[in-house]
């Protein structure tokens, strides 16, 4: 090869680099876009979309030349105090696999929370900086039509659905409603200051996500939501005594989970369960008395990480009294504290509640927009952690990840439009 065509080669590789680049920068953002759409079609999906944008943000860095660079930025935010307490409880939970009675399913349960973790985290060093309007446009676009999607199914009684010999129950619809509440905070914050109609368009988000909660069947939803607003609000007007009031919310909450059972049954009287009954309230109790019972035998170490579908066969379990036992069959407590107590014991209590204090004081740093909807953010996703799923289910981390980066990149696009 000449010298002169050894140049030319040398100039159209950097080109080359540069192009698939820029494919795979926009893939990675419409993989996180489309997220509320894929959920509301596929229910559990939302760790595939961010998978497939955090493989596409790396594979756009190393065609970039960047991945020595990014790994070194990766380093930083590990050895940070929060980076650290999560790594720790990361270890914890692989150590706690030793003394489960279910090693594969512990070590199932291990990759499906941490896999979109790593994804998140891999997408959230990268991608915000990247994301642009066109990608707030499309995760408005794959948000409305989601909305849509759901209000015409649950009105049509899953036709749609059973036509096509999909599943069809109406509880389905319970996880992309979560994820779109996550969601809804950066998406309608950027709408709303996205030109001369924003808050119009911000608005038409909003109703149209309210009418879709309105028409499913997840309470754990509806009380995120009536918790979002006025944390907004007072993180707003109070920033100082908003973060000193949710660190005690949090160690109350963590400190308490193991009476979580005996507390909800001397809290909520009887008429108060008659009159949410359809949010099953009472079995909700039954649930959390059984495993505080459960945390009880084992308080310090707990039972092993991901045991909670299969405690019930567990020795933790015989120790139970056996008019309680019948309830450890759900598989789980719908209870994020309760269940890190009954799987992880004070130990891992210890650290999650490390790693939630460490979040709030990154949040308290931040711009007061962003720090304002930022603990909105995280008392809506604590207050649905506190009744609803599995703790360690992988759509559920997926979906707070997702939100994160949509946090992270509006909170680019102020910095980038203040005077």
């Amino acid at each position: 090869m000449s010298i002169l065509e050894t140049a030319s080669a040398e100039r159209a590789l950097p080109n080359a680099g540069s192009r698939l680049a820029g494919i795979l920068w926009q893939v990675a953002m419409a993989a996180l876009a489309v997220m509320p759409l894929g959920m509301t079609i596929a229910h559990r999906s939302s760790p595939a979309f961010l998978a497939v944008s955090a493989l596409c943000a790396l594979g756009a860095v190393a065609a970039e030349g960047r991945l020595r660079q990014v790994g070194r930025e990766a380093l930083t935010a590990l050895k940070s105090p929060l980076g650290l307490a999560i790594l720790a409880f990361l270890a914890w939970s692989a150590i706690s696999i030793g003394w489960s009675p279910f090693k594969s399913l512990s070590l199932f349960t291990l990759g499906e929370l941490w896999i979109p973790v790593a994804s998140a985290f891999t997408v959230a060093l990268v991608l915000p900086r990247r994301m642009t309007r066109a990608a707030f446009w499309l995760l408005a676009a794959s948000t409305a039509a989601a909305c849509l999607l759901i209000v015409v199914e649950l009105r049509t009684g899953l036709a749609l659905r059973q036509s096509l010999g999909m599943r069809a129950n109406t509880f389905i619809f319970n996880r992309p409603t979560l994820t779109l509440l996550v969601l809804m905070l950066p998406l309608l914050a950027w709408l709303a200051g996205s030109g001369r109609h924003g808050w119009a368009w911000s608005a038409g988000i909003g109703l149209a996500f309210a009418t879709a909660l309105a028409h499913s069947d997840s309470g754990a939803a509806l009380l995120g939501l009536l918790v979002v607003a006025p944390v907004f609000l007072i993180a707003w007007l109070f920033p100082r005594l908003t973060g000193w009031l949710a660190a005690g919310a949090c160690v109350v909450a963590m400190a308490t989970a193991p009476f979580l059972g005996p507390i909800g049954d001397s809290l909520i009287t009887p008429s108060m369960h008659e009159r949410m009954a359809d949010h099953h309230t009472r079995e909700r109790v039954d649930l959390w008395r059984s495993f505080s019972a459960a945390v009880r035998q084992q308080p310090v170490l707990g039972a092993g990480f991901g045991v909670s579908p299969r405690i019930r066969e567990t020795r933790v379990a015989r120790k139970v009294p056996p008019q309680m036992r019948r309830m450890l069959a759900i598989g789980h407590p719908h209870s994020t504290p309760l269940q890190v107590w009954t799987e992880l014991g004070a130990v891992g209590a210890f650290l999650a509640l490390v790693i939630l204090l460490l979040v709030l004081r990154a949040i308290r740093r931040q711009s007061r927009l962003v720090m304002s909807l930022s603990m909105a953010l995280f008392a809506g996703a604590a207050a649905v952690s506190m009744v609803g799923h599995g703790a360690w289910q992988g759509w559920w981390a997926a979906s707070l990840g997702a939100a994160i980066v949509w946090m992270l990149a509006f909170r680019k696009t102020r910095l980038e439009t203040m005077p």
